[in-house]
């Protein structure tokens, strides 16, 4: 029987429901040594050992052995018979076509990890024919995946192929590729939507082709910098953020990613101020944009060398304390994007002014104090006439004191939307508190008129920190908010009995 067997050349067992193959079925052990043609066309077949290698070194450069696979269900690679692939050591090169055609890949890495091998030593152990190296695989009728984890394959391939062992392989996903040749596909098209520690409302790709994650949160109704993002798949992989178009976005603070970012966009945001270790930190980011936001000054000596800077259209102030400005910013005009967007916002009398074409004296003329010496000069030419304007003055003080309330109302002007004390950097316009029961409907909704209207709300729900004690929390609040917004309800007044150590700003409805 053994002999019997050592002298089998063909074996075919095409339309058939073989579901598995032993693993000592081909090697020399069970005496098959002379095949040279498998014809298992049409079985059940999931799962895939390189036990064909036997085969293929039965088989010569222009006359090589055969294994046909076709029209099985193979998606699954393993080497359980634990078969070592490697360049020399006295392996033989295997002379095999291999024929994996209407299965279920969906990936080239998922051969070559499941055989603990690489592309290189397939090619080494492949002998060339005709310029034609991996030929002796064919994937027709297969739908492969056409995103970014086979990419290092194709790299290596450098595509666009000339091999034809893939002219005839489409793509399944993604959507925009769809039935695509997967030959056609170029190499920056190959990407991964990645969801593991992706923010809410954003978008994370992985595109190996320029070495980026592309974070995109553009519009995503973001307060701050989310906290943590997908990692990166490479130690040379860098970020591309983009949190551009976020109203509610007021202050940048650190964040461990910011390190290994190439661009951040935060443009068309809120951001008002920024801290000198921020300007720090951004400094070492080839290109950050904030453009469109709420800028008004600059840290004194900050420096943008070794990044590019957006940040244009900004309410820039021209006073007599930002001086330094015009020359600074003349001299770090090469980091600098758009430097001609660069405008006063006040005062009048230099608005829409470009920074860097004003003087420093310019910046230090005081029209206040040229007014006051013309006033002065009117009013001792008459004092019946300082009397009037005191006494027309008084009256008119009198009057927008009654109708204040009114005023500010139609007016939408709101004196006391500022911090108490200098220098509090709150983080808060209001905390909004109520109790549990009561946020839906009345507690979202009130958050939502505050939200619409430009505030910045301190709103338990979502807000408060997970593991903090409701007294924690609450206290915290508290001392980052301009104002404290108390909800009294039959349901708050039962439930919670509490002594808020409150600021004197404190509002209770």
């Amino acid at each position: 029987m053994q002999d019997g067997l050592s002298k089998l050349v063909t074996l075919t067992l095409k339309y058939n429901q073989i579901s598995s193959i032993g693993l000592s079925v081909f090697n020399s052990s069970a005496g098959l040594t002379s095949l040279k043609y498998i014809n298992l066309y049409s079985n059940r077949l999931k799962t895939l050992e390189p036990w064909f290698y036997y085969v293929g070194i039965n088989g010569k450069l222009y006359r090589r052995s055969a294994v046909d696979l076709t029209h099985n269900n193979i998606s699954a690679f393993t080497n359980k018979i634990g078969w070592k692939a490697k360049c020399g050591s006295g392996m033989k090169k295997m002379h095999v076509e291999l024929k994996l055609n209407y299965n279920n890949v969906k990936h080239l890495s998922d051969i070559l990890h499941g055989w603990n091998t690489n592309i290189i030593t397939w090619w080494c152990l492949s002998p060339a024919q005709n310029q034609i190296k991996f030929s002796t695989v064919n994937f027709d009728g297969n739908f492969f995946e056409c995103d970014c984890v086979d990419f290092g394959v194709y790299k290596v391939l450098h595509f666009p192929m000339r091999h034809n062992f893939l002219n005839n392989v489409y793509c399944r996903s993604p959507r925009s590729l769809y039935l695509r040749k997967i030959t056609s596909v170029s190499l920056d098209q190959f990407v991964c939507q990645l969801t593991d520690r992706c923010p809410s409302g954003c978008q994370c790709v992985h595109r190996p082709a320029n070495a980026t994650l592309h974070v995109y949160c553009s519009s995503a109704n973001l307060t701050a910098l989310p906290l943590e993002l997908p990692a990166l798949p490479k130690t040379y992989t860098k970020y591309k953020l983009d949190f551009s178009n976020n109203r509610l976005l007021r202050r940048l603070e650190h964040r461990p990613y910011l390190v290994d970012t190439s661009i951040l966009d935060v443009g068309s945001c809120s951001v008002d101020s920024l801290d000198f270790e921020i300007w720090n930190e951004l400094a070492n980011i080839s290109q950050v944009f904030l453009d469109g936001n709420r800028l008004r000054s600059l840290p004194p000596a900050v420096s943008l060398q070794g990044a590019n800077f957006s940040v244009g259209k900004n309410p820039w102030e021209c006073s007599c304390d930002g001086s330094w400005m015009p020359n600074w910013l003349t001299s770090a005009k090469g980091s600098l994007i758009n430097p001609n967007d660069i405008t006063c916002s006040s005062p009048s009398r230099l608005k829409n002014r470009n920074v860097m074409s004003i003087s420093g004296e310019e910046f230090c003329v005081d029209p206040t104090s040229e007014a006051v010496k013309r006033t002065l000069t009117i009013s001792m030419s008459s004092v019946g006439a300082v009397v009037a304007v005191v006494i027309l003055l008084l009256s008119a003080g009198v009057i927008v004191y009654r109708l204040r309330v009114r005023l500010y109302t139609s007016w939408k002007f709101h004196p006391f939307d500022r911090d108490e004390c200098i220098g509090e950097d709150l983080l808060y316009d209001v905390f909004l508190s109520c109790c549990s029961s009561d946020n839906l409907p009345h507690g979202n909704a009130i958050r939502e008129r505050l939200e619409e209207r430009g505030y910045r709300v301190c709103y338990p729900p979502r807000d408060f920190l997970a593991g903090e004690t409701i007294y924690d929390n609450i206290y915290n609040a508290i001392v980052r908010s301009k104002r404290t917004v108390c909800f009294i309800t039959t349901q708050f007044l039962q439930r919670f009995v509490l002594v808020f150590v409150c600021r004197p700003t404190a509002t209770v409805l």
